[in-house]
């Protein structure tokens, strides 16, 4: 029964909030210049400020939580080329297989690794959480770049790639954040304050703009790729990656964050590298769309079957 309500609790609140985006969106509170716009707020205003806030306020030092990092980097770079290699074999056309590999690997990390361990943890207890996300958002970036690259024919740039990273708002704000804990400085009250009041809108707003943002279109001539993307996801890549985790004896808080990072929906980002990239950028936004919406479901699942099992 506990494992059914942490589950309940972990899965009810997101699905409301994209719920009410999409009702907002249907009823014309919300229209696409406004969503565009409230989603960069959002990842710039909201999301990078909630990663400098729970590695500021964690203080956890990088060496405490280096195993489940290099675990994370290792594990994705695996899944990476695992990907590469059954997305060349499954799709013949360019455009689709970058579309579909990036949907395969790239998760929604900030965003429900975050609403996951939050809701399990409790506000303030996921610092290593966002030291994990603070190390997987630009190792997704750099693969995203390289693969994209390749698959539209272009040729990899190495320094391009480090400048964007760098310039990426999680980046800024996770290498601000272990600074200033490795610098023990310490931040005025109000200021913190602050900062706890603007984090606490990220989760809320970021799902109600994801919500607005369905859009249903036309699938047919992409239902096979989306299938594949959305069951490969939510599914096949957390049914492998979970009990490994599990057998290399990761528990609490460093098993919910893994666990969000293999169990999430792909990256919103996706569909607009697609589009800039010259990948098939209908396929991504699918992948966008219905990992999404199907992930209610599947998180529900995944957390639940983990606390029947005692781990979480």
């Amino acid at each position: 029964m506990e494992s059914l309500q942490m589950a309940m609790n972990v899965v009810v609140p997101m699905f409301l909030m994209l719920a009410l985006g999409c009702l907002l969106r249907r009823i014309g509170m919300f229209d696409q210049h406004t969503l565009d716009k409230m989603n960069d707020v959002c990842f710039k205003v909201f999301m990078a400020p909630l990663l400098y806030y729970n590695i500021y306020t964690a203080r956890t030092p990088i060496g405490e939580s280096g195993r489940m990092l290099l675990f994370a980097v290792v594990s994705e770079l695996l899944l990476f080329t695992a990907l590469w290699i059954i997305t060349v074999v499954i799709e013949k056309e360019n455009p689709r297989r970058a579309a579909l590999l990036q949907g395969l690997f790239r998760t929604n990390a900030v965003l429900f690794c975050t609403a996951i361990g939050t809701s399990i943890l409790g506000e303030g207890n996921i610092g290593p959480i966002s030291l994990l996300v603070s190390v997987v958002v630009p190792l997704y970036n750099v693969l995203t770049v390289i693969e994209l690259e390749i698959f539209r024919g272009g040729k990899i740039k190495p320094g391009k790639i480090a400048l964007g990273v760098l310039k990426n708002p999680y980046i800024v704000a996770a290498i601000l954040g272990y600074l200033t804990v490795a610098l023990r400085i310490q931040l005025p009250v109000p200021v913190v304050t602050s900062l706890r009041d603007i984090t606490r809108c990220s989760t809320p707003v970021a799902l109600m703009v994801l919500g607005g943002l369905f859009n249903f279109g036309a699938v047919r001539g992409n239902l096979r790729n989306i299938i594949v993307g959305v069951a490969g996801r939510l599914v096949i890549v957390p049914a492998i990656m979970l009990p490994i985790t599990i057998w290399m004896g990761f528990r609490g808080v460093e098993l919910v964050g893994l666990m969000g990072m293999f169990v999430a929906p792909t990256a919103v980002a996706s569909f607009n590298m697609a589009h800039a990239m010259d990948a098939d950028y209908d396929l991504a936004g699918h992948l966008v769309v219905f990992g999404t919406m199907f992930s209610v479901v599947t998180i529900f699942f995944w957390v639940f079957g983990l606390g029947y099992l005692g781990f979480i």
